[in-house]
């Protein structure tokens, strides 16, 4: 009987079960090899996070690390698949890991169910081979970049929002690739921002930028293809157009990776009066006397003119019965508000209070701002234009619990 003779040290299961990534020439077993001794961190999991942990999972990894600090909500299933009904409530680590266990049971799976910080990250970082930023957050992503550079990983990082998507790798030394503050030096001002949770996203958009972070860590990790660095793919959904750009280079006066860095020993603390997870942030723009709690104002609404602010598809959710809709778009931009100011001062002169409202009651104040340079002509304009404190989410969870939270 001929003798077989194998070249590497994969055993017969593991041949077979990546057998279809095993036969490609430019993987092969030494490869398989590679990823099987290699460890991946994945820095959120949800919507991102979620593809990214299964097919790292699913692809012959020996070890991932899964670090995020929120539980899983309902509307997080809608893409982030990673979880299931039966684990909404559970920690998103505890629910990741259940899930790719049941993958992967040779995975090695280590979970962090802390919020990162700057005292933190270094200690989590530096026991991987690769980082992956899913956290979907611009200011986190400034800690993530800084610690990174720090413990010398390259960094896989995406995001997405509404129907289009990014990523890029940072931190590539082989190729002497920039990292993140390279090309934004400094954290913008968190009211320039958008979430997810603030202007939606659709889940494939996540699913489609997720897998290709997956797809990056295991080039990056199993040293095969052009790695995704000094270049950025961006993608847009609605129209189904991919495109690369190319990025500037390492920059010699960089605060982290530069010649002379002031960021040296561990990341620089990032600004966080943002939210870092799903849940939504509440903004404080109003003095507390310039608004109104969902509690008092169930008690005076019928003598209240109501203003929702919301964008018009917003209000085929929901909305409060004889409330008059102004959209922000025509709050902020439209130049020709006579009309508006007529019709408030006639409420006003009506002695109705003017009360403003919108999803998560931030919006709100925006315009309650706005509204007063309208009516500042008025007397005592601060005492009768509010905002309604949470908005709709504080009197769902306050009042009314049949009114869809969303």
């Amino acid at each position: 009987m001929a003798k077989c003779i194998r070249n590497h040290s994969l055993s017969n299961d593991e041949v077979q079960r990546y057998s279809r990534q095993l036969i490609l020439s430019e993987f092969g077993v030494h490869a398989q090899e590679r990823l099987k001794n290699a460890s991946a961190l994945i820095i959120g999991c949800g919507g991102l996070g979620s593809p990214a942990a299964l097919y790292l999972a699913s692809s012959g990894l020996g070890r991932l690390g899964l670090v995020d600090h929120d539980n899983v909500d309902m509307s997080n299933l809608h893409r982030q698949i990673i979880h299931r009904e039966t684990t909404v409530g559970k920690t998103k680590v505890e629910s990741a890991q259940i899930t790719c266990s049941q993958m992967n049971s040779s995975l090695k799976i280590d979970t962090y169910n802390q919020l990162l910080t700057h005292e933190n990250i270094m200690n989590i970082i530096q026991q991987y081979d690769v980082v992956l930023d899913c956290t979907d957050n611009v200011i986190t992503r400034y800690l993530i970049n800084d610690a990174c550079v720090l413990c010398d990983k390259p960094l896989v990082s995406a995001s997405v929002i509404r129907f289009e998507g990014q990523l890029s790798v940072w931190n590539y030394r082989e190729n002497d690739g920039p990292c993140y503050r390279c090309l934004y030096p400094q954290a913008p001002p968190a009211e320039t921002v958008s979430t997810c949770s603030d202007v939606g996203v659709l889940g494939p958009v996540c699913g489609t930028l997720g897998s290709l972070q997956a797809l990056e860590a295991i080039k990056i990790l199993t040293k095969i293809g052009d790695i995704l660095c000094n270049r950025m793919l961006l993608v847009d959904g609605l129209s189904m157009r991919f495109r690369t750009i190319n990025l500037r280079n390492r920059q010699l006066t960089c605060a982290v990776c530069g010649t002379n860095p002031s960021i040296v020993h561990q990341p620089a603390p990032p600004p966080f009066d943002q939210c870092t997870t799903d849940q939504p942030c509440r903004k404080r723009l109003l003095k507390q006397n310039e608004r109104i709690t969902v509690n008092d104002f169930a008690n005076t609404n019928s003598s209240s003119f109501i203003i929702d602010v919301r964008p018009e598809h917003e209000l085929q959710i929901a909305q409060f019965e004889k409330s008059f809709h102004l959209s922000m778009d025509r709050l902020l931009y439209d130049k020709n508000n006579e009309e508006l100011r007529n019709q408030l001062r006639t409420s006003l002169e009506n002695n109705q209070q003017i009360v403003i409202v919108c999803r998560r009651g931030n919006d709100s104040q925006i315009a309650v701002k706005k509204l007063k340079e309208l009516l500042s002509d008025i007397e005592n304009i601060d005492e009768k234009i509010k905002d309604l404190e949470g908005g709709f989410q504080s009197w769902h969870s306050d009042i009314d619990p049949n009114f869809p939270l969303y």
